[in-house]
């Protein structure tokens, strides 16, 4: 039991890989520095990374991936992250123009709430799959933005990405 501390990997530039870093650490509690990852410029994989992490809290610090412009895969990240709390930043993934996938990224985020921001995958124009991406956000509302997957062409699969999003309307 405890938190993340602030400042966990800033001597480990060289990581290229945070797959399952925290994954099922069900007795982290508090917030997600915001700073966690700013020194992980090499940085190309977050799957997993805080899946199964039920006890965090909210919300996901906007400039969480700032500095992380190698990312290709995010690929459960949140996944069941059940109370972390808050709006999805409108620029999490803004500075990660290489991600093909957001496979399961907030799944089950049951406590996520507001609009999903327009604009949040507007960077990411290679992406390839958003397959469950928002499944069971059942806190999000309002309408799903028509603009939202505007400028990802590649896409491949979207299967399930809005299934039990019971606020969403569009």
């Amino acid at each position: 039991t405890g938190s993340i501390p602030e400042n966990l990997f800033v001597n480990t530039t060289a990581v290229t890989s945070f797959d399952n870093t925290f994954g099922g650490c069900s007795g982290l509690t508090g917030s997600i520095p915001e700073n966690l990852f700013a020194n992980n410029k090499s940085v190309t994989t977050f799957n997993y990374t805080f899946c199964d992490c039920n006890n965090l809290t909210g919300p996901i610090p906007e400039n969480l991936f700032t500095n992380n412009s190698k990312v290709t895969d995010f690929g459960y990240t949140f996944n069941n992250c059940m109370n972390i709390s808050g709006e999805i930043p409108e620029k999490l993934f803004y500075n990660n123009p290489e991600v093909t996938s957001f496979y399961w990224t907030f799944r089950y985020c049951k406590n996520l709430t507001g609009n999903i921001p327009e604009n949040l995958f507007s960077k990411n124009v290679v992406a390839k799959s958003f397959g469950s991406t928002f499944e069971n956000c059942s806190s999000l509302t309002g309408e799903i933005p028509e603009k939202l997957f505007a400028n990802t062409p590649n896409v491949t699969r979207f299967g399930d990405t809005f299934c039990g999003c019971s606020g969403l309307s569009g």
